[in-house]
């Protein structure tokens, strides 16, 4: 629900900046002898050299692969050849869990493990590819136990998958099916 919230606001944040960036244009077109046109055309000429350069360089980067898979390159070599290419271009793996914002959805407390790790430029921060957690079978276990009304395996306190009052929380589905905090249903209201 929050999940949903969420990418519905960044929705209409983007629409937002797409208008102002047109209107922004209009104006820069508009009158081209101004010193806000001149910088800005400088600076699309700029971006269209550098466009070329990001295209030239990621075909000799798919030549290079072509070359190594034609030679018998193996797994490891081919792995090497792609993490010289992440670096080169600035990117960083992202395989810490507890990294917010970098996942396709969150484990929202759950103990989890990266299953696919995310990428994010260096440079600018920004997320390049979001990564994919998934619960530990320990959590999964307990969870799908208690979605069933079914007792713990090991004798001791009731696990942490219950909330104090004994109910479930918001984010557990059934019967071990794999929830996230966005996937949570609409219905289920989530305690702060």
């Amino acid at each position: 629900m929050i999940g949903k919230r969420s990418r519905e606001t960044e929705q209409l944040l983007n629409t937002m900046e797409r208008q102002i960036d047109r209107i922004h244009t209009a104006l820069v077109v508009r009158d081209p002898g101004t010193t806000l046109s001149v910088e800005a055309y400088e600076g699309l000429r700029k971006q269209v050299i550098a466009s070329a350069s990001a295209r030239l360089q990621h075909v000799a980067q798919l030549a290079e692969f072509d070359v190594a898979l034609r030679r018998g390159a193996s797994a490891e070599s081919l792995a090497v050849l792609v993490e010289q290419w992440l670096r080169q271009a600035g990117i960083e793996r992202v395989e810490d869990p507890s990294v917010r914002g970098a996942w396709e959805a969150d484990a929202n407390g759950f103990a989890a493990e990266v299953d696919i790790p995310a990428y994010v430029d260096g440079v600018t921060g920004r997320l390049v590819r979001a990564g994919r957690l998934r619960l530990k079978s320990d959590t999964l276990l307990s969870t799908t136990q208690y979605t069933r009304g079914e007792e713990p395996m090991e004798a001791g306190p009731k696990s942490s998958a219950l909330e104090d009052d004994g109910s479930e929380p918001a984010h557990v589905g059934q019967a071990g099916e794999k929830l996230y905090a966005d996937e949570a249903p609409d219905d289920v209201e989530e305690k702060s």
